[in-house]
């Protein structure tokens, strides 16, 4: 799978770079090296490849990537929820004057009540004095 990645493509011998072993002699040997263009590292003067960005490296910017991916959930988690108690506030709110309505509606309700039975009250005495003079 890497050697699909860029940066380890620079590093793979091409197809027709003599990577397979060839045949060298018409009894069918081998040639003794696979690749005898490519000089060892173990010869004077010659340097090791460069190795592309380690795996190390990778990981860490992997992890990092995640680390800030989860604080971004996380804040956006803190916000959503803000908003959600915001709501449930004003819900509530809502509600608490929708009852103190409610109990102010109540009250009206039983004071024109009282003001009824009075009235009612002073009727019938207005009719019972009526009366008592009409008799007299």
């Amino acid at each position: 799978m890497l050697r699909l990645e860029q940066k380890w493509r620079s590093q793979l011998p091409t197809q027709s770079g003599g990577s397979k072993r060839t045949k060298v002699s018409a009894t069918g040997a081998y040639s003794s090296s696979s690749n005898p263009e490519t000089p060892l590292a173990d010869e004077p003067g010659v340097d090791s490849p460069v190795r592309p960005q380690g795996s190390k490296k990778s990981k860490r910017r992997d992890i990092k990537n995640v680390r800030e991916k989860e604080l971004m959930e996380r804040e956006k988690e803190r916000e959503e929820e803000k908003e959600h108690r915001a709501k449930m506030m004003a819900i509530k709110e809502k509600e608490i004057q929708i009852q103190a309505a409610m109990k102010e509606q109540e009250l009206q309700t039983q004071r024109y009540i009282k003001e009824m039975e009075i009235k009612a009250k002073e009727r019938k005495m207005i009719c019972k004095y009526l009366m008592l003079t009409r008799l007299q």
